[in-house]
This record gives structure tokens, sequence and C-alpha cells, in this order.
């Protein structure tokens, strides 16, 4: 169905063939807490009025659509389709909701295709229907501000999701993604959260000439991450992260947490247990060559006995030390352990950095 031209859809909206109507009723109608993903994740996030954080969702089970079906649908703000069954759904089925839905969720079933557009909705949210393919109409959106997609057989970022202008947040966490490149994201400029948890990322890419300049929180943990290249620079405006359960390289992070440091950016959850990597700063990483991973160790009992040595006494801080410790470095020799005494100095005949 998605090879069909833009223009052959829009027909088929307005002249649909053959086609046979469908009047759908809630199953139940039931108060339920607003999705937390509807809560823009923000520096300034306050808790809503006790009043606010329920809904009334209509909740419309086993429902089986055709393609060419003229739908009716409730009217209520909240639709949530539970076990629906179709190979395909198309922008008609969207602007067959009622004007006030603005939220609407599919949650399991089997949805194998959807093409998104020509849509009043503010919120959708898609979960284990076995979905592998969702698309955007290559058409502006301003309605749609949180899209979330929890579906393992979704591999790639939709092509067109730039045209959701109105975007916020993108939630794409419990997908198969290998790779991401944000310079897609860069139209998108509310978007404040974006969340790319558990899936199988190896690289996030995006060109030099692009910022996502309101980012506020970003979300990797759990992928196959070693560096993200411009961290946190391309995130002018990022207060929150969580980047747990990775494979960084330590020198990636040790270099990041300088920046996440001065920038006052808090990273949520830590790493608990590495196994034989190494703990840097609550993330597990290692090192991509060993003799980085002994010259790092090497100064950072360096670091220690300096540090014990300027604890002593102001008297005792008078007198020279007897015996220097030094690691040196240059652009040939990755780290070479040295001991000095007065004008004497004894160098390792083998540097730290040769195998």
């Amino acid at each position: 169905m998605l090879f069909l031209t833009t223009l052959s859809i829009v027909m088929l909206i307005f002249f649909p063939a053959s086609t046979t109507a469908a009047e759908y009723s809630c199953n139940i109608v039931h108060p339920m807490p607003v999705s937390s993903e509807r809560n823009m994740f923000t520096p300034t996030q306050r808790k809503l009025p006790k009043s606010d954080d329920y809904e009334e969702v209509c909740i419309i089970a086993s429902v089986k659509i055709n393609s060419t079906d003229y739908t009716t649908f409730p009217r209520h703000r909240s639709i949530e389709l539970f076990y629906l069954s179709t190979s395909y759904i198309g922008p008609n089925l969207f602007q067959q909701l009622n004007a006030v839905t603005l939220n609407l969720e599919l949650r399991k079933g089997f949805v194998g295709e959807l093409l998104y557009g020509l849509s009043r909705l503010e919120n959708l949210k898609i979960s284990d229907t076995g979905m592998y393919l969702f698309e955007v109409l290559p058409d502006y959106d301003e309605s749609l501000q949180t899209l979330v997609i929890h579906e393992r057989l979704i591999t790639t970022l939709p092509a067109n999701v730039h045209f959701l202008t109105e975007l916020k947040l993108l939630d794409l966490s419990g997908c198969s993604l290998t790779t991401i490149d944000l310079s897609r994201l860069g139209g998108l400029g509310l978007l404040s959260v974006l969340n790319l948890a558990d899936n199988q990322l190896a690289s996030v890419e995006a060109r030099v000439d692009i910022d996502l300049l309101a980012l506020v929180m970003i979300d990797v943990q759990q992928n196959e991450l070693s560096e993200i290249d411009r961290f946190p620079e391309m995130f002018p405006a990022l207060k929150y992260t969580r980047l747990m359960r990775n494979r960084w390289d330590c020198e990636w992070v040790s270099a990041v947490r300088g920046k996440i440091w001065t920038r006052n950016i808090t990273v949520l959850g830590t790493d608990l247990q590495c196994g034989r990597r190494i703990n840097n700063g609550g993330l597990c990483c290692s090192y991509a060559h060993p003799s980085r991973a002994r010259l790092a160790i090497t100064k950072a009992l360096l670091s220690t006995i300096e540090e014990m040595g300027s604890s002593s006494s102001t008297d005792a801080q008078l007198i020279e030390p007897l015996i220097t410790l030094k690691v040196f470095e240059n652009e040939t020799v990755d780290g070479v352990i040295g001991v000095e005494m007065q004008n004497v100095g004894i160098y390792l005949q083998k540097p730290i950095g040769t195998e």
C-alpha cells in the first residue's frame, strides 16, 4: 500500500471504491492516568493538579479495519484501539476520527504498515502491534506534539519525520534502530525530549552544522554505543541525559564528564556492575587499546600519590620532595613512567604505550 503516490492516497480518502461502513462504540470508558509521555520532561516540570492526573479513555477492543472501510468513531478526546487487526492504516482513518479526538493509542494486535498524515491528533502512541513500517505523509503537520513507537520490527527513523513540525517529544525506545542520523531532526525546532533507549544503536550521527536547539532530555541507555560525536555541544539546552548500559570508550567518557560538569547537566542513573570493564564515574567503559588503559591507571595512581602529599602539613610542604613520580607523553610515545631525584632521572626502558 505504501507504494501509492500522494495523489492516489488523497483520491482514496475522498473517493473510496467499494467501501463498507462501520460504526464503533466504546467497550469500556475508564478514567486512566495521563500517559507520562505527555507530561513534557522539562527542568521546570511541576506536578499536575490532581484533577488533571486522569483522563477518560474510550477503549475499543478487537477491531478489524479494512483500508477501504468508512468508519465512524465515538466522540471522545482519548481513544485506545486495543487488539486492532489490519495490514495497513492510511490517512483516511485519521480523518474519520471525531474532531474532538486528540489522543490515539494503538496497543497489541497487528498493524503491519502505517502512513500518518492529514490528522488533527496531538498525541499518537503505538506499541506491541507487530508494526514493521511507519511513515509520514510528505506534507506539513502542525498538530502532533508527541509520537511514541515501541515496536521491535521498526529499524529506521521515519524518512519524513521532519514534517511533524510541532513535535515536542519523540520516543522510539524499544525498537531495533542500529544507527540514527540526528540531522533528520534538525527541522524540529520544538523537540525537547528524545528517547532512544533499548535499541541496538551502534552510532549516533549528525552533520556538523546541525544542533537540536530545544532538546532538554536525551535518553540512549541500553544500546551498543561507544561514543557520540559533539556531545553535548549539539544540544545547547540539554539539562538531563541517561547514558548507562552501553559500550562506552573510556577516553570519550572522561572527556564528556568534564563537559557535563561544566554545563551542569544531570546524568540520570548509573551502571552498578561493570564486570571486567572500568567504572568511570558511574558508567561502564573500556579502552580501545590496552596501552591506553595502563596509562590511565598510571595517571590515576600518580594523581592519588600527589593528593596524599598535598594533604601533609604546611611545614612539610616547604621541603622539596626527595622523589618525584612523573608520566611523560609526546606525539610518538603514549606514556613513560619515570622517577626523578634532584638532578637525576631514571625511566622505564619500555614505554607503557608499546606492546
